[in-house]
């Protein structure tokens, strides 16, 4: 089991992709040429920073707490969905998605990295360097592309501070 302060909870996790997308939108208003979007990633793994719970599961299941919660949640995921003519099983079997979505924990150390579509190595140096990204945890060389704005926990505090 993680450590408890090294978790997130469904809302704690909310604001910490909220306080990421706000903190890239400075980063591209600071570069207007930089073509790139935001993951989460650990370990060679990563997700879309707007993933689903469910894609999550799919995608990256370490990014989500090993306990009872997780384990219902795929659990239920394996079982079959109700198809769109069946109306009220699906309206039912969503909700059930969404109640169960809401149970689960995030690890904290999780990145929030740079992806980018476009690759301007000039502009991958100059983000490096830049106050905006966490140099602790981005490579500072040119042989890397990878920029690290920070972890689920750092952005999930913000608010806190």
């Amino acid at each position: 089991m993680q450590n408890p302060e090294n978790t997130l909870n469904h809302d704690q996790l909310q604001v910490a992709i909220a306080e990421s997308i706000r903190h890239f939108s400075l980063i591209r208003k600071k570069y207007p040429d930089l073509k790139a979007y935001l993951v989460l990633s650990l370990l060679g793994r990563q997700t879309n920073i707007d993933s689903s719970p469910e894609d999550i599961l799919y995608e990256f299941p370490g990014l989500v707490i090993d306990d009872e919660n997780k384990t219902r949640m795929q659990d239920f995921l394996r079982e079959p969905r109700p198809k769109q003519s069946e109306k009220k099983e699906r309206e039912q079997w969503e909700k059930k998605l969404q109640e169960l979505s809401l149970k689960l924990k995030y690890v904290g150390k999780i990145q929030v990295e740079i992806r980018f579509k476009e690759l301007k190595y000039e502009l991958i140096w100059k983000l490096q360097a830049d106050d905006l990204v966490n140099r602790d945890l981005t490579p500072q060389t040119k042989a890397s592309i990878r920029i690290v704005l920070g972890t689920l926990s750092h952005f999930s505090r913000i608010f806190e501070e």
